[in-house]
Formats: C-alpha cells, sequence, structure tokens
C-alpha cells in the first residue's frame, strides 16, 4: 500500500490521521504522542501531516471537531414524537453515550487528551460546546410541544449543562476503562432537573 492512498486522496489522508491521532493519543496520553507516531499510524508521510495540520494540537482539535460532528448528528437522531419527558430524555442521553461508547479513541482525544494538551479555551472548542447547548435547547424547545413540563434552557444554562455532562464523561474516560453506561443514571437525573425543574420532589 503506498503513503497516500489515490483512491481517498487528501480528504482519506487527512481522515487517516485523525484516527491514528486519536489512536495513540488513547493508548500514551498527548504529551507523549509524537508527530512520528501519528504518521507511522496512518501509513502517510511527515510532509503530508504537515499539508493537512499546523502541528501536534491541529490534528487533535480535528478529533475534536470530529466527534462533536457525532455528537450533534446523534442528538439531531433523536425522535421527539409523543413520547412524554422522561423517555425523551433517556433516549436523548442514551443516544449521546452510544455515541461516544462507539468512539471511545475520539471521545478520550475530545474529553481527555484536549485538557492535557491545554486546549480547552481554544475558540474551535468553543464552537463545537455552543453548538451542542444550542441543540439541547432545540431539541427542548421541540418536546416541549409534546409535553409541556419541558422547559427551555437559557443559552447560559444549556452551557452548563454541555459543561457538567463533560466532567462526568471525563472522569469516565480518564479511567481509560471508563463505563459511560455507569454514568447515564447520573447524568439523565442531572438533564431532568433543568428541563422539568417543577418535576422534581
Amino acid at each position: 500500500m503506498s503513503e497516500v492512498d489515490d483512491a481517498g486522496g487528501a480528504r482519506g489522508a487527512r481522515m487517516r490521521l485523525v484516527d491514528a491521532m486519536a489512536a495513540v493519543v488513547a493508548e500514551k496520553g498527548y504529551p507523549a504522542t509524537t508527530i512520528a507516531d501519528i504518521v507511522a499510524r496512518a501509513r502517510v508521510s511527515r510532509r503530508t501531516f504537515y499539508e493537512e495540520f499546523a502541528d501536534k494540537a491541529a490534528c487533535l482539535l480535528a478529533c475534536h471537531e470530529m466527534l462533536g460532528q457525532y455528537m450533534l448528528q446523534s442528538m439531531s437522531s433523536v425522535e421527539v414524537g409523543t413520547s412524554p419527558a422522561e423517555e425523551f430524555v433517556r433516549e436523548s442521553v442514551g443516544a449521546l453515550l452510544r455515541t461516544l461508547a462507539a468512539h471511545p479513541d475520539l471521545t478520550y482525544a475530545y474529553f481527555a487528551a484536549m485538557r492535557s494538551a491545554g486546549l480547552t479555551t481554544s475558540p474551535a472548542r468553543r464552537a463545537v460546546q455552543i453548538n451542542v447547548a444550542a441543540q439541547l435547547q432545540h431539541l427542548a424547545a421541540q418536546a416541549q410541544q409534546v409535553d409541556d413540563r419541558i422547559q427551555v434552557p437559557t443559552p447560559m444554562m444549556a452551557a452548563a449543562v454541555v459543561a457538567g455532562i463533560g466532567e462526568l464523561i471525563i472522569r469516565s474516560v480518564e479511567q481509560r476503562a471508563g463505563d459511560l453506561d455507569a454514568i447515564a443514571p447520573t447524568v439523565v437525573d442531572f438533564v431532568s432537573a433543568v428541563l422539568m425543574p417543577l418535576n422534581r420532589s
């Protein structure tokens, strides 16, 4: 196999680099990961790496953005239908955690490696967080049409929910063998408390 697959072209090389970055970071941690590690795993040249990314941090940000897209897709796939609020919250949380479990290396890169790389305040990361919070508001607004117990969170509250869930996920993935299913009940309770405050005892 050649270093750059002609069928995949530049996009194929970029995707391989992102996948390789996530895999190596999940194995070695961000500080110990080198560009040599990444290009060897991706089976591309160092020159190809620098055609796609300025440095190791830029490649990690691409991992972050990719998982952000997957999370938004999973949230968009939730069907509000005629389900009561409790079922809506459980399905939304379940869809998100299933997506993360399906991409364990990217999940580690997104939640743990970004922190160790000192990139938690980067504009790209904030943009993803804002988009996920906005999607939460959108879903809540749809669910409110079915069950008026649902309250649409303010932008600040939606951002707080996203950040809070992120902290729970970080605690899980930093264990490397963390079980995301184990945090599901806590996430459901947290989201329910925000979206259905008048329904809480």
